[in-house]
Protein backbone atom coordinates (compact mmCIF):
# COMPACT_ATOMS: atom_id res chain seq x y z
CA UNK A 1 0.00 0.00 0.00
CA UNK A 2 1.51 3.46 -1.02
CA UNK A 3 2.17 5.71 1.46
CA UNK A 4 -0.17 8.47 -0.32
CA UNK A 5 -3.11 5.83 0.17
CA UNK A 6 -2.68 5.76 3.78
CA UNK A 7 -2.54 9.55 4.39
CA UNK A 8 -5.03 9.76 2.32
CA UNK A 9 -8.47 10.76 4.47
CA UNK A 10 -11.41 9.00 3.38
CA UNK A 11 -14.18 9.35 1.82
CA UNK A 12 -17.70 8.10 2.62
CA UNK A 13 -18.30 4.48 1.39
CA UNK A 14 -21.26 4.87 -0.88
CA UNK A 15 -24.53 6.09 -1.21
CA UNK A 16 -26.97 4.17 0.66
CA UNK A 17 -30.58 6.59 0.55
CA UNK A 18 -32.96 9.99 -0.20
CA UNK A 19 -35.48 11.05 1.16
CA UNK A 20 -38.14 13.02 -0.93
CA UNK A 21 -41.12 14.90 -0.19
CA UNK A 22 -44.35 14.02 -2.18
CA UNK A 23 -47.80 15.20 -2.56
CA UNK A 24 -49.18 11.84 -2.88
CA UNK A 25 -47.73 9.20 -0.90
CA UNK A 26 -49.60 6.45 -1.83
CA UNK A 27 -49.11 7.30 -5.74
CA UNK A 28 -45.48 7.36 -5.50
CA UNK A 29 -45.02 4.27 -3.65
CA UNK A 30 -47.12 2.78 -6.47
CA UNK A 31 -44.82 4.49 -9.10
CA UNK A 32 -41.68 3.13 -7.63
CA UNK A 33 -42.57 -0.32 -6.86
CA UNK A 34 -43.95 -0.73 -10.93
CA UNK A 35 -41.42 1.80 -12.57
CA UNK A 36 -38.16 1.03 -10.67
CA UNK A 37 -38.94 -2.40 -8.89
CA UNK A 38 -38.63 -1.10 -5.16
CA UNK A 39 -39.93 -3.94 -2.67
CA UNK A 40 -42.53 -1.33 0.33
CA UNK A 41 -41.11 -2.40 3.85
CA UNK A 42 -42.66 0.24 6.11
CA UNK A 43 -45.20 3.20 5.75
CA UNK A 44 -47.96 4.77 7.52
CA UNK A 45 -49.91 8.03 6.05
CA UNK A 46 -46.70 10.28 6.91
CA UNK A 47 -43.48 8.35 5.63
CA UNK A 48 -42.51 5.11 3.77
CA UNK A 49 -39.22 3.17 3.23
CA UNK A 50 -38.95 0.83 0.29
CA UNK A 51 -35.42 -0.89 -1.19
CA UNK A 52 -33.71 -2.30 -3.61
CA UNK A 53 -31.26 -5.19 -2.09
CA UNK A 54 -30.28 -5.90 1.41
CA UNK A 55 -30.21 -2.44 2.88
CA UNK A 56 -32.75 -0.95 4.75
CA UNK A 57 -33.70 1.59 2.68
CA UNK A 58 -32.88 3.12 -0.91
CA UNK A 59 -35.69 5.68 -0.83
CA UNK A 60 -37.76 7.60 2.20
CA UNK A 61 -41.03 9.28 0.84
CA UNK A 62 -42.40 11.79 3.08
CA UNK A 63 -45.86 12.67 2.56
CA UNK A 64 -46.06 16.44 2.07
CA UNK A 65 -49.78 16.93 0.73
CA UNK A 66 -49.48 20.91 -0.48
CA UNK A 67 -46.55 20.18 -2.26
CA UNK A 68 -47.37 20.39 -6.40
CA UNK A 69 -43.99 18.51 -6.94
CA UNK A 70 -41.24 16.39 -5.52
CA UNK A 71 -38.49 17.45 -3.99
CA UNK A 72 -35.69 15.66 -2.97
CA UNK A 73 -34.23 16.79 0.88
CA UNK A 74 -31.39 14.58 1.86
CA UNK A 75 -29.31 11.90 0.55
CA UNK A 76 -27.65 9.00 3.02
CA UNK A 77 -23.84 7.72 2.77
CA UNK A 78 -22.58 4.92 4.91
CA UNK A 79 -19.25 5.11 6.27
CA UNK A 80 -16.66 2.48 6.75
CA UNK A 81 -15.87 2.63 10.30
CA UNK A 82 -16.20 5.01 13.44
CA UNK A 83 -13.13 5.88 13.28
CA UNK A 84 -13.54 7.61 9.48
CA UNK A 85 -16.83 8.63 10.32
CA UNK A 86 -15.34 10.93 13.50
CA UNK A 87 -12.91 11.82 10.99
CA UNK A 88 -15.46 13.25 8.67
CA UNK A 89 -16.90 15.06 11.37
CA UNK A 90 -13.37 17.07 12.70
CA UNK A 91 -13.28 18.03 8.96
CA UNK A 92 -16.65 19.47 8.54
CA UNK A 93 -15.93 21.09 11.87
CA UNK A 94 -12.71 22.58 10.62
CA UNK A 95 -14.42 23.82 7.64
CA UNK A 96 -16.72 26.01 9.13
CA UNK A 97 -20.20 23.79 9.05
CA UNK A 98 -22.48 22.96 11.28
CA UNK A 99 -22.89 19.58 12.60
CA UNK A 100 -26.58 18.45 12.49
CA UNK A 101 -28.42 15.18 13.89
CA UNK A 102 -29.59 12.68 11.62
CA UNK A 103 -33.40 12.70 11.50
CA UNK A 104 -35.27 11.21 14.30
CA UNK A 105 -36.27 7.83 12.58
CA UNK A 106 -32.83 7.41 10.79
CA UNK A 107 -31.33 7.32 14.56
CA UNK A 108 -32.58 3.90 14.92
CA UNK A 109 -31.45 2.72 11.81
CA UNK A 110 -27.36 3.21 12.06
CA UNK A 111 -25.12 2.45 14.56
CA UNK A 112 -23.72 6.57 14.97
CA UNK A 113 -24.13 9.07 12.20
CA UNK A 114 -24.65 12.80 11.59
CA UNK A 115 -25.52 15.53 9.25
CA UNK A 116 -24.72 18.52 7.25
CA UNK A 117 -25.68 20.63 4.81
CA UNK A 118 -24.27 20.81 1.80
CA UNK A 119 -23.41 25.12 0.24
CA UNK A 120 -27.36 24.18 -1.97
CA UNK A 121 -28.80 23.09 1.20
CA UNK A 122 -29.51 19.47 0.72
CA UNK A 123 -28.46 17.71 3.80
CA UNK A 124 -25.99 14.78 3.71
CA UNK A 125 -26.51 12.20 6.32
CA UNK A 126 -23.08 10.19 7.23
CA UNK A 127 -23.65 6.95 9.40
CA UNK A 128 -21.87 3.82 10.38
CA UNK A 129 -24.33 0.46 10.32
CA UNK A 130 -26.92 0.46 8.29
CA UNK A 131 -29.37 -1.77 8.74
CA UNK A 132 -30.25 -4.47 6.79
CA UNK A 133 -32.03 -7.85 6.34
CA UNK A 134 -30.89 -10.67 5.52
CA UNK A 135 -31.73 -10.94 1.82
CA UNK A 136 -33.01 -9.00 -0.96
CA UNK A 137 -36.56 -8.98 -2.19
CA UNK A 138 -37.82 -11.67 -4.09
CA UNK A 139 -38.39 -9.74 -6.50
CA UNK A 140 -37.16 -10.81 -10.30
CA UNK A 141 -37.16 -7.11 -11.56
CA UNK A 142 -35.75 -4.43 -9.19
CA UNK A 143 -32.62 -2.37 -9.06
CA UNK A 144 -29.13 -4.05 -7.84
CA UNK A 145 -28.25 -0.90 -6.11
CA UNK A 146 -28.60 2.80 -5.92
CA UNK A 147 -25.66 4.36 -6.60
CA UNK A 148 -25.69 8.01 -6.85
CA UNK A 149 -27.09 11.74 -7.12
CA UNK A 150 -26.86 14.08 -10.16
CA UNK A 151 -26.70 17.88 -8.49
CA UNK A 152 -27.47 20.55 -10.69
CA UNK A 153 -25.89 23.94 -8.92
CA UNK A 154 -25.87 27.41 -8.88
CA UNK A 155 -22.94 27.07 -6.21
CA UNK A 156 -20.53 24.57 -8.65
CA UNK A 157 -17.08 25.66 -7.02
CA UNK A 158 -18.09 25.63 -3.28
CA UNK A 159 -19.95 22.48 -4.13
CA UNK A 160 -16.86 21.33 -5.64
CA UNK A 161 -15.09 22.23 -2.37
CA UNK A 162 -16.92 20.68 -0.38
CA UNK A 163 -17.82 17.53 -1.27
CA UNK A 164 -13.85 16.75 -2.15
CA UNK A 165 -11.88 19.01 0.53
CA UNK A 166 -14.32 18.66 3.00
CA UNK A 167 -16.01 15.07 2.79
CA UNK A 168 -12.86 13.21 0.80
CA UNK A 169 -14.64 12.52 -2.67
CA UNK A 170 -12.00 11.96 -5.18
CA UNK A 171 -12.80 13.30 -8.84
CA UNK A 172 -13.41 10.38 -11.38
CA UNK A 173 -14.03 12.52 -14.65
CA UNK A 174 -14.38 16.07 -15.54
CA UNK A 175 -16.71 17.57 -18.63
CA UNK A 176 -15.08 20.63 -19.41
CA UNK A 177 -15.88 22.85 -16.46
CA UNK A 178 -19.48 22.48 -15.97
CA UNK A 179 -19.93 18.79 -14.60
CA UNK A 180 -17.55 16.36 -12.41
CA UNK A 181 -18.00 13.21 -11.46
CA UNK A 182 -16.96 12.26 -7.70
CA UNK A 183 -16.18 8.64 -6.46
CA UNK A 184 -16.45 7.21 -2.51
CA UNK A 185 -15.28 4.28 -1.44
CA UNK A 186 -17.42 1.53 -3.17
CA UNK A 187 -15.09 2.75 -6.19
CA UNK A 188 -18.29 3.31 -8.65
CA UNK A 189 -16.92 5.31 -10.53
CA UNK A 190 -18.98 8.02 -9.46
CA UNK A 191 -20.84 7.79 -6.03
CA UNK A 192 -22.12 11.74 -6.63
CA UNK A 193 -21.73 14.29 -9.96
CA UNK A 194 -22.08 18.06 -9.93
CA UNK A 195 -23.29 19.84 -12.71
CA UNK A 196 -22.51 23.87 -13.13
CA UNK A 197 -26.06 25.42 -13.50
CA UNK A 198 -28.17 28.37 -13.20
CA UNK A 199 -30.41 27.27 -10.43
CA UNK A 200 -30.11 24.49 -7.69
CA UNK A 201 -31.97 21.08 -8.28
CA UNK A 202 -31.23 17.47 -7.56
CA UNK A 203 -31.46 16.17 -11.50
CA UNK A 204 -31.57 12.43 -10.82
CA UNK A 205 -30.90 9.21 -8.83
CA UNK A 206 -29.47 6.30 -10.54
CA UNK A 207 -30.32 2.82 -9.80
CA UNK A 208 -28.19 0.07 -10.99
CA UNK A 209 -30.57 -3.22 -12.68
CA UNK A 210 -29.23 -6.14 -12.77
CA UNK A 211 -28.70 -6.67 -16.90
CA UNK A 212 -29.49 -5.13 -20.07
CA UNK A 213 -32.75 -6.69 -20.56
CA UNK A 214 -33.96 -5.23 -17.31
CA UNK A 215 -33.28 -1.29 -18.18
CA UNK A 216 -35.06 -2.35 -21.01
CA UNK A 217 -38.29 -3.77 -19.29
CA UNK A 218 -38.28 -0.68 -17.51
CA UNK A 219 -38.22 1.20 -20.32
CA UNK A 220 -40.89 -0.75 -21.88
CA UNK A 221 -42.98 -0.39 -18.32
CA UNK A 222 -42.58 3.21 -18.40
CA UNK A 223 -43.51 3.67 -22.59
CA UNK A 224 -46.60 1.29 -21.60
CA UNK A 225 -48.04 3.61 -18.81
CA UNK A 226 -46.77 6.44 -20.85
CA UNK A 227 -44.45 8.26 -18.13
CA UNK A 228 -42.43 10.56 -19.66
CA UNK A 229 -39.23 9.61 -20.89
CA UNK A 230 -36.72 12.44 -20.24
CA UNK A 231 -33.42 11.45 -21.81
CA UNK A 232 -33.81 7.76 -23.73
CA UNK A 233 -31.07 5.21 -24.34
CA UNK A 234 -27.54 7.31 -23.25
CA UNK A 235 -24.31 4.87 -23.61
CA UNK A 236 -22.37 7.64 -21.04
CA UNK A 237 -18.31 8.00 -22.06
CA UNK A 238 -16.96 8.18 -18.16
CA UNK A 239 -18.85 5.78 -16.64
CA UNK A 240 -19.56 3.09 -19.20
CA UNK A 241 -23.41 2.52 -18.67
CA UNK A 242 -26.34 2.45 -20.39
CA UNK A 243 -29.56 4.09 -19.28
CA UNK A 244 -32.42 5.69 -20.13
CA UNK A 245 -33.98 8.26 -17.53
CA UNK A 246 -37.79 8.89 -16.78
CA UNK A 247 -39.09 11.60 -14.74
CA UNK A 248 -42.93 12.50 -13.51
CA UNK A 249 -42.23 15.86 -11.41
CA UNK A 250 -45.22 14.19 -8.66
CA UNK A 251 -42.65 11.38 -8.15
CA UNK A 252 -39.17 12.67 -7.89
CA UNK A 253 -36.46 13.91 -9.84
CA UNK A 254 -35.63 11.93 -12.77
CA UNK A 255 -35.01 8.46 -12.13
CA UNK A 256 -32.64 6.62 -14.27
CA UNK A 257 -32.16 3.27 -14.73
CA UNK A 258 -28.78 1.86 -15.79
CA UNK A 259 -26.92 -1.70 -16.48
CA UNK A 260 -22.32 -1.92 -16.58
CA UNK A 261 -22.06 0.80 -14.49
CA UNK A 262 -18.14 1.34 -13.69
CA UNK A 263 -16.42 0.10 -10.85
CA UNK A 264 -12.85 0.97 -10.31
CA UNK A 265 -10.49 -2.12 -9.15
CA UNK A 266 -8.50 -1.05 -5.73
CA UNK A 267 -5.52 -0.24 -7.71
CA UNK A 268 -7.47 2.06 -10.07
CA UNK A 269 -8.87 4.09 -6.96
CA UNK A 270 -5.70 4.92 -5.61
CA UNK A 271 -4.19 5.55 -9.06
CA UNK A 272 -6.68 6.76 -11.50
CA UNK A 273 -6.18 10.52 -12.60
CA UNK A 274 -9.10 12.30 -13.54
CA UNK A 275 -9.82 12.67 -17.32
CA UNK A 276 -10.73 16.21 -18.52
CA UNK A 277 -12.96 16.13 -21.48
CA UNK A 278 -14.16 18.73 -23.11
CA UNK A 279 -18.02 19.98 -23.61
CA UNK A 280 -19.05 17.80 -26.17
CA UNK A 281 -22.34 15.53 -26.23
CA UNK A 282 -20.34 12.80 -26.89
CA UNK A 283 -18.31 13.09 -23.96
CA UNK A 284 -21.69 12.10 -22.32
CA UNK A 285 -23.11 10.14 -24.46
CA UNK A 286 -20.27 8.56 -27.01
CA UNK A 287 -23.44 7.67 -29.32
CA UNK A 288 -24.34 11.11 -30.26
CA UNK A 289 -22.85 11.80 -33.55
CA UNK A 290 -21.41 15.24 -33.59
CA UNK A 291 -20.65 18.01 -31.40
CA UNK A 292 -23.49 20.29 -32.19
CA UNK A 293 -25.79 17.09 -31.07
CA UNK A 294 -27.32 17.99 -27.87
CA UNK A 295 -30.81 16.42 -28.50
CA UNK A 296 -31.14 13.93 -25.15
CA UNK A 297 -29.94 16.47 -23.16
Amino acid sequence: MSTADITRRRAPYGMEYARIEVPDLAATIEFLQYHVGLQLEQHDDEYAYLRADIEHHSIELISIPHRESAHTVAVGFSVESDEVLEDLRERVTAAGHEVLSLAERMKGLCSRGFAVRDPNGLIVELFTEFQEYAEPPLIELRPLDLVHPFIATDRYDESLEFYTQVLGFMPSDYVGDVTVFLRAEDRYHHSLALQRNKEYYVAHLCFMMKNFDHVMRGRARAQYKQVPIASDLVNHSASTSIAFYMHDPKHGPRYELCDGHRVFTPEEHKTHRARRMAVDPRNIDVWRPAADDWGRF
